[in-house]
Formats: C-alpha cells, sequence, structure tokens
C-alpha cells in the first residue's frame, strides 16, 4: 500500500491500482475562556437573588407567588 501526497493529502493506493481517499481532521482549536465559570457562577446568584426577591414581592402584593394559584 503506497501513500500519494500528489493531488490529495490522504490518498491511498492500494496494490490493484485501487484509491481510497480518508478524510483529513482538522486541527483542534483550543480556547481560553479564562474566567468564565466565575463569571456563570455571579450570573447565577444573581439571577436567583432577582427571582426570590420577585417572588417576595409578589407574594406581599398578591397574595400568591405563582398568579392564578392560590
Amino acid at each position: 500500500m503506497t501513500t500519494s501526497n500528489a493531488k490529495y493529502k490522504g490518498v491511498t493506493t492500494e496494490q490493484g491500482g485501487r484509491q481510497n481517499i480518508y478524510s483529513i481532521e482538522p486541527k483542534i482549536q483550543v480556547v481560553d475562556n479564562g474566567n468564565y465559570w466565575q463569571r456563570a457562577e455571579l450570573l447565577n446568584g444573581r439571577l436567583a437573588m432577582i427571582g426570590l426577591v420577585a417572588a417576595v414581592t409578589n407574594y406581599t402584593i398578591f397574595g400568591w407567588i405563582i398568579p392564578g394559584f392560590a
């Protein structure tokens, strides 16, 4: 089995003259998100605080947490 790089990368010619073309995987790109998880935790905490304040406010004004359910 021989490998031919003349026209295509990854083309292999067998003994019978048949060619197999294999796909070439792209190089992996590593993206450094830095402080992604720290920012995600802060956002989750802030959204939880907003939800709690909204639930308490709704309960004090209307007497229920979910409108329509007593």
